[in-house]
This record gives C-alpha cells, structure tokens and sequence, in this order.
C-alpha cells in the first residue's frame, strides 16, 4: 500500500511537470512539490520496512535502486528550495515511479546480512554519490537539449521558455558534478578501507569500471576548470561517466544476484 501511495504521488508530480512543459506555463512549486514530499514519506516507511530484516539489512538490487530512487528525490526536494531544479521532475519522477513498479513485481533475491560500521558508511556514501550523478545527469540532458536549441536558433521551443539561462544551468550541472565527484572518491577510497578484497572475482568488474567512471568525471572537471570545455560537450562526457558508473552499479548487481545466484 505504501509502495503504491508512493509510486502514484511521484507520477502525478512527474506528470504535473510534463504538463507544465507543454502548455508552457510556470505552476505554483506546491503544485508539483506536494505529491513530491507524500510520495517520499509513504517511500521512507515503506523502505524501514523493506530493507531492515531482523535487525539486518537486505541490500538487494531493487532495494538499493529504491535507496537511490528515494534519495534522489530527496536531494532534489530539499534542493529545489534554493535552486531552479524543479524541472528536473518532469524526469525523475515518472522514472522513480517506474522503478518502484518494478520492486513490485521482481523478486528479492538477496539475503539479509549484517554489516560493519564502516561497511554502512561504505553504501550509504556509494548510494548518495549515484543520486547526485543522476542529478547531475538528468541536468546534463537539459542542458544539451538547450545548447542544441541555440546552435539551432530555435528560442521558442516549449523545454527552454521555462528553463533559466544556459548559462546558470551549466553551472548548476557543474555543481552536482563536483558533489557527486567528492562522494564517489570517498566512496572509492572507503571501499578501499572496508571491502575485504575490491579485487576479487564476483567485485573486479564493478571496482574497475567504477575507476573508469570516475576518471571521466575527473577529466571532465580538469578540462572544464582549466580547458573551458561546457554545453554539449561536456553533457555527453557526462552520460559517458554514468553509463560506466549504472553498468558499475547495476549490471554487476544483477548478474550476481540473478545470473549467478550469488546472494
């Protein structure tokens, strides 16, 4: 029941943006905030009850996708309150909603187990540094598809008549970036610290194609500090980084756990 308040809060939310978009007028931010934050409290209660298992944690695939869903939702929520982000919902919200639907039907494969004080630190870090490269992602598709509009000199297009400036949205993607950036390193640099082999078998593909995302998104940033690289260029180094990062996440979850049955 609570997944379910929580999936259709965030579709009317993603929704309420879309149609923003269409008829290109600007709603109240409650209109489209409200949903938004019911749909976060029924997803947190419903997660206490998911991922905590006997006094133990279940860190299935969908779980830590719902992690992330819930996460991301809430950086952007808080985050909205100062920074023009709120069109980022026309994204973030029908796919959230999709994910969840998801969780409801696929199985849970993993066991509960319990883990170390710096084994929780270790994921909850991972975790919050893929929800803000999906921030910072998502705001790299926004910021292609205008750049892609001025090159073309299309300046009536219903996506950049409710955007802010090209120009302050590139920093803001530049922003996330470099926040998402700092967590991944830490998260990188805890897996170290805590993860009893990162090179091990069933861990190597993910640590090595981490590393990779990580050293584009490293470029990135040196490039764009000190080579002036923005607009498109920089969106498509972007995607680059967080496909290596999904596959990373994802891809190696889903083969351990639903491939190989390693639980």
């Amino acid at each position: 029941m609570l997944l379910w308040i929580a999936i259709l809060t965030y579709l009317t939310s993603g929704l309420v943006a879309i149609w923003s978009v269409m008829k290109e007028k600007k709603y109240p931010l409650w209109v489209v905030y409200s949903p938004a934050a019911i749909g976060l409290a029924a997803h947190s209660a419903q997660l206490i009850s998911e991922v905590m298992v006997a006094g133990m944690l279940q860190m299935s695939l969908l779980n830590s996708i719902s992690i992330c869903v819930w996460m991301t939702i809430a950086v952007i929520l808080i985050s909205a309150l100062s920074k023009p982000i709120h069109n980022l919902f026309m994204f973030l919200m029908p796919a959230g909603a999709a994910f969840l639907v998801l969780a409801l039907f696929a199985p849970q494969l993993a066991v509960p187990k319990a883990y170390s004080t710096g084994m929780l630190v270790h994921i909850f870090i991972s975790l919050l540094a893929y929800s803000v490269m999906i921030i910072a992602t998502l705001q790299a598709i926004l910021v292609n598809i205008q750049s892609n509009h001025l090159h073309k000199h299309r300046f009536n297009n219903k996506i950049s008549s409710i955007l802010p400036p090209l120009q302050s949205m590139e920093r803001l993607m530049f922003e996330w970036l470099m926040i998402g950036f700092v967590l991944l390193t830490a998260a990188i640099i805890t897996g170290g610290i805590y993860v009893d082999n990162m090179l091990a078998q069933h861990l190597i593909h993910k640590t090595v194609l981490t590393l990779i995302a990580w050293a584009f998104f490293a470029t990135l940033l040196f490039g764009h500090f000190y080579l002036g690289w923005r607009g498109q260029y920089a969106s498509r180094l972007i995607y680059l980084g967080f496909a290596f990062l999904i596959v990373a996440f994802m891809g190696s979850k889903f083969v351990l756990e639903y491939l190989l049955l390693i639980a």
